[in-house]
């Protein structure tokens, strides 16, 4: 899968990535912040994109989720401890993986996303604790 990967904190976008390579996906990025990410979506194609919510500070991975699947079609998972600021919109996004998460967490979690946009069943998949998958076909909804 081509992953746009979307991380304020380098170190933390630098091991996300590493760890999805090393599984065989390509990673567009990491962008930094949601001018970042909206430029690399508008010059490469992705099929998902993994978006912290917290980005410099600020609730704006939120609203890049939105623009995201509205400008380009890119469905998103969140990356994030802002538990709250993701239920509370869920409409946004296919599921939050919440931090600090398992190293192999964030792999499977991009297997049941994509389970999930190719419309297949995520089970018998092993669902990581660390993350709660929103309503099937929500993101689609914005």
């Amino acid at each position: 899968m081509r992953i746009l990967l979307v991380e304020d904190d380098p170190i933390l976008a630098l091991i996300a990535a590493s760890a999805l390579e090393d599984e065989g996906h390509q990673i567009v990025g990491p962008a930094y912040d949601d001018e970042q990410a909206m430029a690399l979506a508008e010059t490469q194609s992705a099929d998902i994109a993994l978006v912290d919510i917290n980005l410099a500070g600020h609730d704006e991975g939120i609203s890049l989720a939105r623009s995201l699947l509205k400008l380009h079609g890119i469905a998103s998972v969140f990356v994030s401890g802002q538990l709250e600021a993701a239920r509370s919109n869920a409409d946004a996004a296919l599921g939050l993986l919440r931090k600090p998460y398992e190293p192999g967490d964030l792999a499977l979690s991009v297997s049941i996303a994509q389970a999930m946009l190719n419309g297949g069943p995520v089970l018998p998949i092993r669902v990581p604790a660390s993350l709660e998958i929103f309503s099937p076909g929500r993101a689609s909804d914005c």
